[in-house]
């Protein structure tokens, strides 16, 4: 079952909320692991069900579809980005790991 836009809109509210709050991205900087990564984002948007550690080429490759971009005051570069007929992803750029965020279909 594909992820429907509404459900899509766990993304950019993510992204709010973390611009929003200098402490979440000073959490997000120290992340070291995936687990870590997983209980901040269970705690700001369990919606958020898929996670990934990706490697910092991936994330600053030239993507194909780019919704939407910027930098946290924190110097934490983000991107929405479209997979070619699939999700909408998150990724994001941080002092110790890059990631990548989307909401797992059914």
């Amino acid at each position: 079952m594909p992820v429907s836009s509404e459900q899509e809109q766990a993304l950019p509210r993510f992204v709010k909320t973390v611009e929003a709050n200098a402490a979440y991205q000073d959490t997000l900087h120290r992340i070291a692991d995936l687990n870590e990564l997983k209980q901040i984002v269970k705690s700001l948007e369990p919606t958020l069900t898929g996670s990934a550690l990706i490697p910092y080429e991936q994330a600053t490759s030239p993507p194909k579809i780019t919704i939407d971009s910027g930098i946290m005051a924190a110097n934490i570069p983000w991107r929405l980005l479209r997979c070619p007929g699939g999700p909408l992803v998150l990724q994001m750029i941080c002092k110790n790991v890059s990631f990548a965020l989307w909401i797992e279909s059914c």
